[in-house]
């Protein structure tokens, strides 16, 4: 394990409570300057006070408020080291529902979509905006919170599994050229059932099974943030252990040639 010393300004989505609040009171420990980015105002306030960081009212579901919260931690501080993309929202509605008539898309759809792939997709592409704008040299690393749905079916979630497994699909997909190109460390966390306000209380208790503390999701991510080897890794938390999930195997030679040999940003401009 070859651990680093970085820079500390750190930027975290969903950052006012559970893995994210976690997250940024043991880094505040640690002499890190934490940008919380939150959209419930009172909590993020007093996370920020707590900490003596700084609160940023934050829609993640709004890219001109997600922009915005970089904007401003990057003039306030001169630097971003670390975004921890975290923000998140569970899926509540039955997707298999019985109805007379389908007056629309299932319920939850965009929201889920738009929360829990399409803002971790918007905070991956400012991140990389703004870790370009570092002094040269700066270590810098992004870690987007997936979950145990990004790696396995979640059949009583099933759109938030469609959305997850994006985000670990997503982190795949840019890690290498994210790293190869500006230094930028990009891993995934995969929790599994950790007790935070993703769900309340009744819902979580529908669960029988033993819960991952916050103190566990923090070792996992400062092992991704301060050691240098874990790059483009996908991370399984579990009550007391973690796993790295391999990408999957390539079945036909061709497929790997298309995919590995084809060296270009972009099919279009």
């Amino acid at each position: 394990m070859s651990l680093i010393k970085m820079n500390n300004v750190a930027v975290i989505t969903g950052g006012a409570s559970g893995m994210g609040l976690a997250v940024a009171t043991s880094l505040s420990r640690q002499g890190w300057n934490v940008n919380i980015a939150d959209l419930n105002v009172q909590a993020g306030e007093k996370a920020a006070k707590d900490l003596s960081g700084s609160f940023f009212k934050t829609d993640v579901n709004n890219f001109a408020s997600l922009s915005a919260l970089f904007d401003q931690a990057f003039k306030k501080n001169g630097e971003i080291n670390f975004v921890f993309a975290n923000a998140g929202v569970g899926e509540r509605k039955s997707f298999y529902a019985r109805t007379d008539d389908i007056l629309g898309p299932p319920a939850e759809l965009d929201f889920l979509i738009d929360i829990d792939l399409k803002s971790v997709i918007n905070t991956a592409y400012l991140a990389q905006h703004y870790f370009r704008k570092n002094p040269k040299g700066t270590k810098t690393c992004l870690i987007l919170n997936a979950s145990i749905a990004g790696i396995y079916p979640v059949r009583f979630c099933p759109i938030y599994t469609a959305a997850k497994h994006g985000v670990v699909g997503f982190a795949r997909a840019i890690s290498k050229h994210f790293y190869d190109n500006d230094g930028i460390r990009v891993n995934t966390l995969c929790p599994g059932n950790v007790r935070t306000n993703l769900f309340e209380k009744k819902e979580w208790d529908v669960f029988d099974n033993e819960w991952i503390e916050l103190s566990q999701i923090v070792k996992i991510v400062e092992l991704m943030l301060f050691d240098e080897s874990m790059q483009g890794q996908v991370i399984e938390a579990a009550p007391k252990n973690h796993y790295v999930i391999e990408p999957a195997k390539y079945n036909d030679p061709n497929v790997k040639r298309t995919l590995d040999g084809t060296v270009v940003d972009s099919l279009g401009n």
